[in-house]
């Protein structure tokens, strides 16, 4: 698959981060399929979009009106329905290992040709996810930062038998939507961003639980110091 073949998306979760991930999508010109459990989710998830493109609209950052942004958005509580012309799907639902399995297996069964299959798991192992899957070198994390409309991040990260072409075309679709998408060479625990931020914290707290600085002065002094420069260059780049 190539990225020009990319026209309809699945998404799966109409909560905190799939809402925003749906818009997103619709944002930047492309047709979704806005899968849940249940109608009351869909509403709830429609509802919080309503609410990004308002704060979208009185930032000066949109292009179009919000009915033309929201008519690219179907919703549907149907697997059959939301996978039978997606080309891409993705999923944010809860950070339960089988339930994001059992969630594969139904996408699996239910679309009618291969494609790329995105977990936006935050840490779970791609590896354990796409065991038992049918087409496992297919699958592959895009993990959005929260919130996803806003941070411009998206970890693009292979399990063992994700194939190159999963990672590239992901990563290259992440891009034409407006994110910044990087590629991690192999899965680890945390991945990338989460090890760095909560090696972060670590030492932060063991400064304040020493009696060192109080948490507000520690927070000002990474906002005022490192914070800048390392969302400039980052930190390899500065040292």
């Amino acid at each position: 698959m190539k990225l020009d073949d990319i026209k309809i998306i699945c998404n799966i979760g109409a909560g905190t981060m799939g809402h925003a991930i749906a818009l997103q999508f619709a944002m930047n010109g492309y047709q979704v399929n806005f899968l849940d459990t249940s109608e009351y989710a869909l509403t709830s998830g429609l509802d919080k979009m309503k609410a990004d493109l308002k704060t979208f609209r009185d930032a000066n950052m949109l292009h179009e009106d919000d009915a033309t942004i929201l008519s690219r958005i179907h919703a549907t509580t149907d697997y059959a329905v939301a996978l039978e012309s997606a080309d891409f799907v993705i999923e944010s639902v809860v950070e339960d290992l089988e339930v994001k399995r059992g969630v594969w297996q139904k996408v699996e069964e239910n679309s009618p040709k291969e494609i790329i299959m995105a977990t936006n798991s935050s840490g779970l192992s791609p590896s354990a996810i796409q065991e038992g899957l049918k087409n496992p070198s297919n699958f592959v994390v895009a993990h959005f930062w929260n919130p996803a409309q806003l941070m411009p991040l998206v970890e693009v990260v292979p399990g063992n038998q994700t194939s190159d072409e999963a990672v590239q075309v992901t990563q290259e679709l992440m891009s034409k939507i407006g994110k910044h998408a990087v590629a991690i060479k192999k899965e680890s625990l945390g991945f990338v961003g989460n090890r760095i931020q909560l090696a972060v914290l670590r030492e932060a707290l063991h400064i304040v639980d020493e009696g060192i600085a109080t948490p507000e002065a520690v927070d000002d002094i990474i906002k005022y110091s490192l914070g800048r420069r390392w969302s400039l260059v980052g930190p390899i780049a500065s040292a």
